[in-house]
Parts: C-alpha cells; structure tokens; sequence
C-alpha cells in the first residue's frame, strides 16, 4: 500500500494505519500493528458499536432529517457520518497521546506544552520527582528479527535500587492486558537500534532490563503500574505475533483452499 503518513524514522504507516519498520532492506511489523493484524479485540469491537447506537439514539431527529431526504448524497452522508462516530473519539485519543509522548521525549517545559497536553506532562514531571525514575533512553526502536518485529519502547531506565526498567506511558481512560504484551514484546527485543546500526550501549541497558511496567497519565494523577513477566506472557504474544503474521498473509480463503467439491440439491 502506498505511504500515507511518516512516523519514526525508518518506519512508514500504510493507508490501513499498519506500521512497519526497516532494518537492513527488511521491514518488520512494529509491537502495535501486530495486535492490529490479529484483529480488533472485542471489547473494542463493542465500544466502537456502542458510538454508533448511542450517536444514532443521541441524534435521532438529525439521522431522521438526512434519511428522509429524497436527495442520495444525504443519505450517502448520513452513512459516512454514522461510520466515523466509531472513530472519531478513538482519533481524538490518539492524537493526545501523541502530543503527550512527544512533550516527554522532548522533554519540553511546561510553558511549550499543548494546554490540553500540560496535566498529563505534569503528572508524569511529578511522578519522576516521586520515585526518583531516572530515564536513560526515550523512544528508542527495538528489533527482534529473530521472531520477525520492531517497536519504539517508551522509557527506558533506573529506579533508585538500580533496576531497569521498560516504561510505556499510557494516557487513554484505561490500561489493558493487551498493552501488558505490547510491554512485554520490547523486553524480548534482541537489540536496540537506527539506520542499521545497533546502539551497543542501549541493548546492553535492554538486555539488563528486569521490570516492565505501565505509566498510566490521566488529567487528574499518575498510576505506575507494574506487571508479573512470567512464561505465559511470552507464550501469549509469541501466539499472538504467529497468528497475527498468518492472517496478514492469508486475507482471502482461495489461498488455503486444495480443491473445491460443489453440489446443489435438486
């Protein structure tokens, strides 16, 4: 597909929003397109149902007016205006969140911070001031060609027993367990890396890391949030990435299928 949008360097996002990023001629899947590849998760198949009821239910003398309509653009746009209301929020939240990890890898003081942007920056100011976090890398990219992915980890650093820690800051309503994997699939990253050239001292710094966590910022606090690795974490996104890989590869039924044997009743 055709490139749509820059992210990171050595990274582009196709015309379906997926992400990949290139090491050595080869491009990888970054940790967030492959939960995309899997397919939307049911809970957030739901949510985006409920925005179109509730706009739907909410706005009914309006759909009304556009359906009655004799005119076939009205009604063609009170489709489009139906289907975006399960992204606009969506949309919306991404983009804050975008902001918000740009005024940290920036490190921007408060004055240069986006005004909707500024509690969430001053939540996360206050919490490195709390536990005395230190960070020693920030949006750094990740590769494990190994399994066949990439990524770009939040935070990267020391808390003040010397641990390192994996950090991916989270500013959506909530946390999920499927952002636990996402953390996850950074900490088994094989080294860290740009423009084909490892970063020898970041993946030393990877390769000592022993926590992961979540650093939740909403307008009103800050939540660290710190999660149990344990075996079944790593089976869980090593299935996800497998099936994931498989249904990007397999989007038509015709490409699996040996022989087709067709009958009709008379």
């Amino acid at each position: 597909m055709p490139l749509v949008e820059i992210g990171p360097r050595n990274a582009r996002t196709d015309q379906s929003g997926l992400r990949f990023y290139t090491w050595q001629g080869v491009e990888y899947p970054s940790v967030t397109t492959i939960r995309r590849m899997a397919g939307l998760s049911f809970p957030l198949h739901q949510w985006a149902i409920t925005q179109v009821v509730n706009r739907s239910v909410d706005h009914v003398s309006d759909l009304n007016r556009m359906l009655t309509s004799n005119d076939p653009l009205v009604t063609t746009a009170a489709k489009t205006w139906l289907r975006q209301a399960a992204d606009e929020e969506r949309d919306r939240a991404a983009s804050l969140g975008k902001r918000v990890h740009k005024a940290v890898e920036d490190n921007l003081p408060l004055g240069q911070v986006d005004k909707d942007a500024l509690p969430y920056i001053k939540h996360y100011k206050h919490w490195l001031a709390t536990t005395g976090f230190k960070v020693l890398r920030s949006e750094a990219q990740v590769y494990n060609l190994s399994k066949g992915y990439a990524g770009s980890f939040d935070l990267l650093g020391e808390d003040k027993r010397k641990d390192i820690h994996i950090v991916d800051l989270k500013s959506g309503k909530n946390t999920y367990p499927e952002h636990a994997l996402q953390a996850t699939a950074y900490s088994l990253g094989e080294f860290v890396g740009r423009d084909d050239v490892v970063d020898v001292e970041a993946t030393d710094l990877l390769r000592r890391v022993n926590s992961i966590s979540l650093l939740h910022l909403t307008p009103t606090g800050w939540q660290w949030q710190h999660i149990d690795i344990d075996r079944y974490m790593v089976v869980a996104f090593n299935g996800l990435l497998a099936f994931a890989k498989w249904a990007y590869a397999h989007p038509k039924m015709d490409e699996l299928l040996l022989d087709v044997t067709e009958g009709k009743a008379s």
